[in-house]
C-alpha cells in the first residue's frame, strides 16, 4: 500500500502501533561486566556476544564551514559528549519495537561518545554496536567505561585491588583484557572512571565509619593504579584512546581538582611517560583554573587540547546547566570566541530525554514518556549546538546560551560517492521505503542516515521552521520538513559539507513534496570554483515527487556543499525532502 493512505492522522499511526515494548538489557553482559567477568571473557565465552561487533570502521573527517565565521572556529578544540547512564537507554543489538527511545543527532560538532554507565558491581560498560556503527559512519569515536563507584555507593578496596591484579609476569591483567575488548567488539579505548576513595573504612555492613580512615594501603594502590595507567595507555594501540577522570589521587583519596594540577598530572604525564592521552576535567572550575590547566599542560609538552573540560548540564546540579549557563563558554574561548583553552566534556547531554523537570526548570520534553513530544526533544538537541534561537548562523544575543557550534566547528565524512540521505534519524512512528509503509513504531539507530552537517543554518529570512518530520517520510521514519506561515524573501540553508568528485555518469535525484503550490523552493550543488548549481522543485499535487538531473556536463567539478534555497515564497510554504541521492 502506498504510505499516503497511513498519513491521514497521526493519530492513526499511534493506533496502529504494534503492543510490543523495546526492552532495554540494563547491566547486563554482554554491555556490562562485573570484574570477574572479564577476567574469565574471551570470544568464546558465555560472556562474549559476536553480534555487538562493530563492522564499521572509523570514517576519516574534514572541518566544515560555510561562511567567514565558521571558517574561524578552531578546529583542534573536541568535543566529548557523556549521556549519563548509556546502559538504561542505548543497550539494544536490534531494531526496537518503539519509537521514543533516546538517539542523538549532532554527530559533525562531536569528536568522541563517552558510554558513561556503570554501577558498584557492573564495573566495565562497553558500547552497543549501533551505536558505535552510527558514530564510526560519522568519524566520530566510541569509549567505554570503566567505573570505580563512590565509597558510599558500594565501592570498595576489594574492587579496585582486582583491577589492579598482575599476573606472574607483572602484566596489568584487566589492562590487557580492555585492550582486547576494545579490539574485539571494534570500538576506539577507555575512561577510567575511579571515584573510589580507597582511604575511608568500611563496617561489615560496607557502610562508611565516619571519621576514620586508611592511609597506607590506599596510598599503594594508588601508585599501583599511576603503573596500570601507564602500561594500559603504553600497549593500547595508537589509534585506541585511554581518558583518565580527575578524581584519585597518588594517596588513593579521591579529591576532585577542577584543573590540571601538580596532584593529578601523575595520572596524566611525567617527564617523557604520558600515563594517560586525555584527562577528563571535574566541572567545578573557573577561569583561573583554565589558564593554571593551559600554562602546565604546556610546560610538560602536551597538547592542551588533551584536557576536556568538563560541563555538567544537568538542571538537577549547579554546575553549567544548560541553556541557563553560558559563562563557562566564554571561559574557554576567550576574546574573540575562536580560538579554545582547552576540548570540552559535555556529561549528561541526555536530559532532554531524561529529565522530567523541576522547581526550577521544566522539562525540556516528555518523550521519554510521550512520544509524541518529538518536536520538543529534537529543539532541545538543536539547541545545545545552535542556540536558542535554533539557527546556527544567527548570534543569540548576549548573556543568553550561544550553542556550542558557535564556537566549534563541524566536521564531516562525505568525501565520496555514491551519496544518499532521507534524513533517516533512525527511528519513527512508522518505517517507510520508497514511499510504501513497511513497518511500525521503531527504533534503531545503526539505520541513522549521515544527517546534515549543519543543523541547521538558515541564512536570510529565519522565519522559517525547518525541522525532522515523522508524520511523513518517503524512506525510513522521517523526512525534512521546511514550514513558513508568511512571506519569505532569499533565504538559503546550507545541509552538507561534501567533497564529492562528479564522474561522466553522475545524476542528482531529489524526491520531495509541496504541500502548497510553491516555485520557489531550489536544491543546489556549490563547486570548489564558487560556481552554483542549482534545480527548482515544484510541485502542487502534494504527493512525493522526484527530480532527476543528469551532472554529467560538471564531470570532473569538485561538489563542495549541498543546500536549499527559498526565493520570493508568497504565500505559507510546506514543503518536505524525502530523499538526496547523488551517483
Amino acid at each position: 500500500m502506498k504510505l499516503k493512505h497511513y498519513l491521514l492522522s497521526i493519530i492513526t499511526l499511534f493506533t496502529l502501533s504494534v503492543s510490543s515494548w523495546a526492552e532495554i538489557n540494563n547491566n547486563r553482559p554482554p554491555f556490562s561486566l562485573t570484574l570477574s567477568q572479564v577476567e574469565q571473557w574471551s570470544p568464546s565465552s558465555k560472556w562474549a556476544d559476536k553480534n555487538n561487533i562493530s563492522r564499521v570502521d572509523l570514517q576519516p573527517r574534514m572541518l566544515a564551514s560555510y561562511d567567514e565565521h565558521s571558517a574561524s572556529l578552531d578546529g583542534k578544540v573536541r568535543v566529548l559528549i557523556a549521556p549519563d547512564g548509556m546502559n538504561n537507554f542505548a543497550n539494544y543489538l536490534n531494531e526496537q519495537k518503539k519509537f521514543n527511545l533516546y538517539n542523538f543527532t549532532h554527530w559533525s560538532q562531536i569528536d568522541v561518545l563517552n558510554w558513561f554507565a556503570g554501577t558498584a558491581n557492573e564495573t566495565v560498560s562497553l558500547p552497543s554496536r549501533p551505536w558505535v556503527e552510527t558514530a564510526h559512519k560519522n568519524g566520530v569515536k566510541v569509549i567505554g567505561t570503566v567505573y570505580l563507584s563512590v565509597a558510599q555507593y558500594g565501592g570498595s578496596v576489594e574492587t579496585v585491588e582486582k583491577l589492579l591484579k598482575k599476573d606472574n609476569q607483572g602484566r596489568f591483567i584487566f589492562a590487557d583484557k580492555l585492550i582486547t575488548l576494545a579490539q574485539y567488539y571494534g570500538f576506539d579505548g577507555w575512561l577510567i572512571n575511579p571515584e573510589t576513595n580507597l582511604t575511608l573504612v568500611k563496617n561489615a555492613e560496607g557502610e562508611v565509619i565516619k571519621g576514620k580512615f586508611e592511609y597506607e594501603n590506599a596510598a599503594r594502590l594508588g601508585k599501583k593504579m599511576q603503573d596500570f595507567m601507564l602500561y594500559l595507555t603504553k600497549n593500547a594501540p595508537s589509534e585506541m584512546e585511554i581518558h583518565w577522570y580527575d578524581s584519585m589521587l597518588l594517596d588513593g583519596s579521591v579529591r576532585w581538582q577542577n584543573q590540571l594540577n601538580e596532584k593529578n598530572i601523575p595520572y596524566f604525564q611525567q617527564e617523557n611517560q604520558r600515563f594517560s592521552d586525555a584527562m577528563f576535567i571535574n566541572y567545578w572550575w573557573n577561569e583561573d583554573m583554565i589558564n593554571a590547566s593551559n600554562h602546565l599542560v604546556k610546560q610538560v609538552n602536551r597538547s592542551p587540547y588533551d584536557l576536556y573540560f568538563g560541563a555538567d548540564l544537568s538542571p538537577n546540579r549547579n554546575a553549567q546547566r544548560m541553556f541557563e549557563q553560558s559563562n563557562w563558554l566564554y571561559m574557554l574561548f576567550p576574546g574573540s570566541g575562536t580560538k579554545g583553552l582547552s576540548s570540552i566534556a559535555l556529561f549528561g547531554n541526555d536530559i532532554n530525554y531524561s529529565f522530567g523537570g523541576n522547581e526550577h526548570t521544566k522539562a525540556y520534553s516528555q518523550f521519554k514518556k510521550d512520544k509524541t513530544d518529538y518536536r520538543r526533544f529534537y529543539q532541545a538537541e538543536r539547541k545545545l549546538f545552535a542556540g536558542l534561537d535554533g539557527n546556527l548562523d544567527k548570534k543569540d544575543p548576549d548573556g543568553q546560551w550561544p550553542g556550542i557550534g558557535q564556537f566549534v566547528p563541524a566536521k564531516t565524512t562525505l568525501n565520496t560517492l555514491p551519496f544518499r540521505t532521507s534524513f533517516n534519524t533512525g527511528h519513527g512512528f512508522m518505517k517507510a521505503e520508497q514511499g510504501e509503509l513497511i513497518a511500525q513504531e521503531w527504533h534503531d539507530i545503526s539505520q541513522q542516515d549521515i544527517l546534515p552537517t549543519w543543523q541547521f543554518a538558515i541564512i536570510g529570512d529565519d522565519a522559517l521552521d525547518i525541522f525532522y518530520d515523522f508524520e511523513q517520510a518517503f524512506s525510513g521514519g522521517n523526512s525534512l520538513a521546511l514550514r513558513a506561515d508568511k512571506l519569505i524573501q532569499l533565504t538559503t540553508i546550507p545541509l552538507y559539507k561534501t567533497a564529492f568528485v562528479l564522474d561522466n555518469d553522475a545524476q542528482l535525484s531529489v524526491t520531495f513534496k509541496n504541500n502548497a503550490t510553491t516555485s520557489s523552493l531550489w536544491i543546489w550543488l556549490d563547486t570548489t570554483e564558487n560556481v552554483r548549481i542549482k534545480y527548482p522543485l515544484i510541485s502542487d499535487n502534494k504527493q512525493w515527487e522526484t527530480l532527476s538531473i543528469d551532472l554529467s556536463q560538471y564531470k570532473g567539478k569538485v561538489i563542495d556543499s549541498i543546500g536549499l534555497m527559498i526565493h520570493g515564497q508568497t504565500g505559507s510554504f510546506s514543503s518536505n525532502i524525502g530523499l538526496v541521492e547523488i551517483r
